[in-house]
């Protein structure tokens, strides 16, 4: 192998081995709840149901008239939206079968990880300003990937 070859397969195992990254809202949140929960409680008022908004966090974040808190950031095992996907009673279950929209064990999983981390929203990418990545040399890149990995040259 050339050097490289050795240096690009070296990312590639040091990634696949790498600790998770916090979870994105609007990579990986946004989409799910897109597909299977803000028809139900996304911004549309007229289709919102028991009146829980889940698109905006401080909406999220305020208890029900039943005293429940849809998200407890950092606390996935007081948040009712993490007790409700994970469910087994079908009357209980969110989304519910009627919806026609089944979270996967991994979306459930990553819905819990980032209640976990936090449930940090973060605007929609179209309003967010533009801004030019800072111009880095190889070596800075090698050393930053090197850092994230936890690994020493």
């Amino acid at each position: 192998y050339n050097q490289g070859m050795r240096l690009c397969l070296f990312f590639l195992g040091a990634g696949l081995l790498s600790a998770q990254k916090p979870v994105s809202f609007n990579r990986e949140i946004r989409p799910i709840m897109a597909d299977t929960c803000f028809r139900c409680h996304g911004p549309d008022a007229g289709t919102r149901m028991a009146n829980l908004r889940l698109d905006v966090r401080d909406e999220a974040l305020k208890p029900n008239r039943a005293g429940r808190t849809p998200i407890v950031p950092g606390k996935p095992e007081e948040s009712h939206i993490v007790a409700r996907i994970f469910e087994t009673r079908a009357a209980r279950v969110m989304p519910p079968p009627s919806a026609h929209k089944e979270l996967t064990d991994k979306q459930k999983d990553t819905i819990r990880r980032w209640v976990a981390e936090g449930a940090n929203y973060e605007g929609h990418w179209a309003y967010e300003p533009i801004r030019r990545p800072e111009a880095k040399s190889i070596d800075e890149l090698i050393q930053a990937r090197l850092k994230d990995e936890g690994l020493s040259p």
